[in-house]
């Protein structure tokens, strides 16, 4: 079995070990859909439910539809007693009965590993695993993950699934639930706020039956005759210091006005309550106070009577419950983004996959119906060339895929090596002549001769030229030619491509170098492609320290340039197999 402690020393707060391959097939599909589908349904349990217990056990009922396990259980952080305690448990029996648990913080057991090294970890084989001690042991499970579960990157507990089966978890699996364990601390987070806000207002209540509250004898001019010790305590003033002082004097100045105007209608009885009132504290800092106001006789003269508790503490939670709604909502924001993203990226690979195929299918099956040599054999040789061309369109748009499955999981992709930049550049316009010449676009070069060594990666920089040049042939009209160019400063080599098709809109720059956006897109769109060949150039370009930008104007034309440093800092990365380069 594979030491996974080893495998998980580069891990993170929050992150996980990236798996070997960029997806999984049986994990497509509508996996996805149902993935989506429980995102949203939790994030309406955490906007609609504020108890803890109700909103883990919808959790985990929720995650069980994409997520194949027979325990699933949550386990708290508690600080005060420096151990973790099992809030929720979930199987499928129903049993519930080791909610309440403690678990020790130690690196002992898996659960406490996990607290100390705040790091994921994927355990294939329990029972030939004798790393930890089971903390439930009767559940006899065979595989399982446990993630840590962070609120603005503090560790507040960690999530656990197991099976009874072994080797029933891939690497997948572990991402999967540590993207969800994101979801689930806000949910625990907010419930402990409510928790706590709950909490807080019932000490405040208790305060005020005790008198420990802020009391203040006022006469009818507003001025304080009598108060109680909590003054000295909430504002930091003594008695003596504020007998005779206005209640107004004590707020702010610009509030001082209102809390006059306010007092009057009290006076005249219009209201007995001044709600959460900023007063200045000696040292200057800003409390809130709840007041309550009532006019009382005593020896045939009227005072106002005035409770008041600190509610400075409530009203800095309640901004932090809005500020979590506020992220939940752009979060809600961003998965529905995503699920455009999907729908688009989806039906955009239908249509682009689905055409060069069709016309493969059309030309094979004539070829393969003439039994009787009918076709002469210039046409049978302009029917695979067709077959040839379209077998390449289809080939480019699978390997952007694999390139782009690359991009989300790499950052290293480099095999540096040092060279001359213009053998790169001539290099990629012998591949896109043939291209070039059935669009009738004629290539010209200039290129800098003094152009000095460095060091890149020529298989990503061929990559680069080539993915410009075919944008530049594809949007130049037939008859018309595309320039590259090459030039050098002290700090970097420059490559440029122009060409002299339609040019850009000002307001469309900003995008093409995202995923799935293509300056003609639309219905009425004339070049194939999904739209992510300038998003990989951009990070073949980012991935050397480089730079890339665009020049254009409407009706004349664009220019694509990109740089890279001459004293390239960028670390070598192990030579890794990228697959067959892109053919045109």
């Amino acid at each position: 079995m594979t030491d996974h402690l080893d495998s998980l020393e580069s891990c993170g707060a929050g992150e996980y070990p990236v798996p070997e391959t960029s997806s999984t097939p049986e994990k497509d599909g509508g996996c996805e859909k149902r993935q989506l589908s429980a995102v949203f349904e939790i994030a309406n349990m955490i906007n609609s439910q504020i108890d803890l217990d109700q909103i883990l056990s919808s959790i985990s009922s929720a995650f069980s539809r994409i997520l194949d396990f027979d325990l699933g259980c949550v386990a708290i952080h508690d600080k005060s007693e420096g151990c973790l305690y099992i809030r929720h448990v979930y199987r499928r029996n129903g049993d519930n009965t080791a909610e309440g648990r403690y678990v020790p913080l130690e690196e002992s057991n898996l659960v406490g590993w996990v607290a100390i090294n705040r790091k994921p970890i994927l355990r294939r084989n329990i029972r030939s695993d004798e790393r930890f001690r089971e903390i439930m042991r009767e559940d006899s499970l065979g595989s399982d993950i446990v993630v840590p579960l962070f609120a603005k990157g503090v560790f507040i507990g960690t999530l656990n699934f197991g099976s009874y089966e072994p080797d029933h978890y891939t690497e997948y699996d572990l991402r999967l639930v540590n993207d969800f364990s994101k979801l689930i601390s806000i949910a625990i987070e907010k419930a402990q706020l409510l928790e706590e806000l709950n909490e807080l207002g019932e000490k405040f209540r208790n305060l005020m039956r005790s008198a420990n509250d802020l009391i203040m004898m006022l006469d009818m001019s507003g001025d304080i005759v009598e108060c109680n010790d909590a003054v000295a305590r909430i504002l930091g003033y003594g008695k003596d210091e504020v007998t005779g002082k206005s209640l107004s004097d004590l707020a702010p100045p610009v509030d001082r006005e209102i809390v006059k105007m306010n007092f009057g209608r009290i006076v005249r009885g219009e209201i007995t309550r001044e709600m959460e009132v900023p007063y200045v504290t000696r040292e200057g800092g800003v409390v809130y106070l709840d007041l309550n106001l009532n006019i009382v006789r005593m020896r045939e003269h009227p005072y106002i009577f005035v409770v008041g508790h600190d509610v400075t503490e409530r009203k800095m939670l309640e901004e932090k419950i809005t500020v979590q709604n506020r992220e939940l909502q752009e979060n809600n924001r961003k998965l529905l983004e995503v699920d455009r993203l999907k729908s688009e990226f989806l039906g955009r690979i239908s249509h682009e996959l689905r055409t060069p195929l069709s016309v493969i299918m059309a030309y094979a099956g004539t070829l393969l119906e003439d039994s009787d040599s009918s076709i002469d054999q210039e046409t049978r040789s302009d029917f695979l060339e067709v077959i040839e061309d379209q077998s390449n369109k289809l080939l480019v748009l699978i390997n952007d895929l694999l390139d782009l499955s690359k991009v989300e999981v790499s950052d290293t992709m480099l095999n540096l090596t040092e060279g001359n930049i213009n053998d790169m550049i001539k290099g990629s316009m012998a591949i896109v002549t043939r291209l070039s010449q059935r669009h009738g676009v004629e290539i010209i070069s200039s290129l800098d001769r003094s152009m000095p060594l460095t060091r890149f990666d020529p298989l990503r920089v061929r990559q680069i030229c080539i993915n410009l040049l075919n944008n530049a042939i594809k949007f130049t009209p037939r008859g018309e030619r595309v320039l590259v160019s090459s030039t050098h400063t002290s700090g970097e080599v420059i490559v440029s491509v122009s060409d002299m098709g339609p040019g850009i809109d000002c307001d469309k720059l900003p995008m093409i170098f995202e995923n799935f956006t293509q300056v003609d897109g639309g219905a009425t769109r004339t070049n194939n492609g999904m739209g992510i060949g300038l998003r990989l150039v951009k990070h073949y370009v980012d991935l050397h320290r480089g730079r890339i930008w665009v020049e254009s104007e409407k009706g004349k034309g664009s220019t694509f340039h990109f740089a890279i440093p001459l004293v390239s800092e960028i670390a070598a990365a192990p030579e890794v197999d990228y697959g067959v380069m892109p053919a045109v």
